[in-house]
């Protein structure tokens, strides 16, 4: 029988554990107090709860993009082909028992050596930073993961040939630091101009995209807060989740950084540079910043060279601006548009664009279009059979004329094809990424016989290049990236695939040119061609290119004299006419 004391007892000893349990409990709250990340978590600490989504996110490219350099997380070759020569510089990567390092021997016999201490990247190209004097420094070599082969970042960039081995040498501190991980504080002094930088996380994880997530990991530890938070769905949790934001403020969270911007004020760059990125997941972005335009100077820098002359971006992390400028978006029900979430998934899907199998077909466009859904309907509109590739809607309306890491993506610029903007303002088109082998005022007259309510203005260009097939004509007339793009349109990564008899005889002319990243492009497709028994080597000193160029220019001939001959010409032609743009990806 029970006693007075014997409860009393009881009650006590329970009191005594819930104590014990409560005081054990981790605290949240707090955390990083007075830091611009105070409040935010590591992504581990979500796991607990979250074992789903933790291991969805893990697997994204996302999650890899800053790591420390471990035998875990480095890529590149660093025992094997790990030497490599440019510019009469010869580089030896070596994994030792103490980690990894880059050494590099100069031609006067100076050699350096500098440690290994982080990557960035982790799908096409792998980066490689090095600390001195508690400075991260991008290094000037990176390994690509696609072709496995070092390559100097001279051959990722849009300048031509020149003799400046660490061109793309550059400081990781107050540059790379803010898109490329959670929540950056530089803390720079600017008096000796050092950094003392620390982040929340490196690479891109939860607090990105979920603010601070210490509220949340707090109240989640009570049981009875869980439960309510199951049982009505639709209170508040204390977390941000993109998906139950507005379209506005949910895409202002990829904008972030798929969307360069400057401060705004321009003034507040100093607070950034100090006390950090002021920005938090579900903020409205435009308080901090202010995206990047083609009339954008930030001082005596101007940013027109990353879009097309119509101002459309051509380079990734502008895939924001390219949302805003779309009439998807700005025609769209004010928090209902179109954005980022309408085909991404941070969660689901290929981790390459993170994207659903069914999202890379025409599904996402008609859910708002869903009369396109009948045959009968499409037709009409494209004016191409349902199976073919002029029928599928990203291949006209979101052509692939943006450039980023060694590759073409689909621009966000949803638009129209309109084949005179090539002739007028050297925009791409979409016309002409499946017809290489048609001319520009070819388009342009299809386009007005074929659409002529909406294409009844244009009118052919008097320029005799325009009447020349659109592919050559680009890879030799357009600027770098034009070029670059040209290039690998005609090796068969566009929508539709050319005949390689016919494209091969220009792609082993573009390997004269000056343009290291024109070269890549050409020389990857000239290496899908099975007489081409040695990868043309792009980035190789002059003498044994021009020696490859005449070798492949010999084989080519016996294949198909008069082409040659024709590409030659037209080679020569065109070069006269291309205006040259410089320019750094910003990525």
């Amino acid at each position: 029988m029970l006693t007075i004391k014997s409860i009393a007892i009881t009650l006590g000893a329970l009191l005594i554990i819930a104590a014990v349990v409560l005081a054990s409990r981790p605290t949240y709250k707090g955390t990083r107090a007075g830091f611009t990340d105070e409040d935010y978590l590591k992504s581990k600490d979500c796991r607990a709860c979250h074992a789903d989504h933790y291991a969805s996110w893990a697997r994204t490219f996302h999650s890899r993009m800053t790591q420390d350099a471990k035998p875990a997380t480095v890529q590149g070759d660093f025992e094997r082909n790990n030497t490599f020569e440019y510019m009469n510089v010869v580089a030896k990567m070596e994994k030792r028992s103490d980690g990894f390092f880059m050494t590099f021997n100069f031609p006067d016999g100076r050699k350096q050596t500098v440690t290994i201490d982080r990557t960035i990247g982790s799908r096409r190209i792998e980066q490689y930073l090095t600390k001195q004097q508690n400075q991260y420094t991008r290094l000037p070599l990176a390994y690509d993961l696609i072709n496995r082969r070092w390559m100097s970042l001279n051959g990722s960039f849009f300048h031509p040939d020149n003799d400046n081995y660490f061109m793309h040498l550059s400081q990781w501190d107050g540059n790379c630091v803010f898109c490329h991980n959670v929540k950056a504080q530089p803390h720079i002094d600017f008096e000796t101009k050092s950094y003392k930088t620390e982040v929340s996380e490196l690479g891109i994880a939860c607090g990105s995209c979920h603010g601070e997530g210490a509220s949340h990991a707090q109240a989640a530890l009570s049981p009875l807060t869980r439960t309510l938070w199951h049982l009505k769905p639709g209170n508040s949790k204390e977390i941000v989740n993109p998906v139950k934001l507005s379209a506005e403020r949910s895409m202002m969270i990829c904008g972030h950084c798929h969307g360069q911007r400057g401060p705004e004020p321009t003034e507040r760059i100093q607070a950034i540079l100090t006390r950090g990125d002021p920005y938090n997941a579900g903020n409205d972005l435009s308080e901090f910043y202010r995206p990047i335009t083609q009339t954008t100077r930030i001082g005596s820098v101007s940013f027109a060279n990353r879009f097309w002359d119509n101002g459309s971006p051509r380079l990734t992390a502008y895939e924001y601006q390219g949302v805003l400028r779309s009439k998807c978006f700005i025609k769209g029900e004010a928090g209902k548009q179109i954005n980022c979430l309408t085909c991404h998934s941070m969660h689901e899907g290929d981790p390459a664009g993170q994207i659903k199998d069914e999202n890379r077909t025409d599904r996402p466009c008609l859910t708002c279009h869903p009369k396109f859904s009948a045959t009968a309907n499409l037709v009409a509109h494209t004016k191409h059979k349902d199976t073919s590739s002029g029928s599928r809607c990203y291949n006209c309306h979101m052509p692939r004329v943006v450039y980023g890491v060694m590759s073409f993506h689909p621009t966000h610029d949803i638009t129209i094809p309109q084949p005179e903007l090539t002739a007028n303002q050297a925009v791409p088109n979409a016309c002409n990424q499946c017809h290489l082998e048609r001319s520009v005022n070819w388009s342009i007259a299809e386009t007005r016989r074929l659409w002529p309510n909406r294409h009844f203005t244009e009118q052919t260009n008097k320029d005799d290049q325009f009447d020349l097939p659109e592919g050559p004509r680009a890879l030799f007339a357009g600027d770098a990236l034009a070029r670059a793009l040209a290039a690998d349109l005609l090796s068969g990564n566009g929508p539709l695939k050319p005949d390689p008899e016919w494209a091969a005889p220009f792609l082993v002319e573009a390997l004269a040119d000056d343009y290291p990243i024109v070269r890549f492009f050409a020389a990857n497709g000239l290496s899908k061609q099975p007489w081409v028994v040695v990868r043309p080597d792009y980035l190789a000193n002059a003498s044994v290119r021009l020696q490859a160029l005449a070798d492949l220019r010999a084989l080519i001939m016996i294949r198909s004299r008069g082409l040659t001959n024709e590409a030659q010409s037209m080679a020569v032609k065109l070069k006269s006419l291309r205006r040259n743009v410089d320019l750094e990806v910003g990525e």
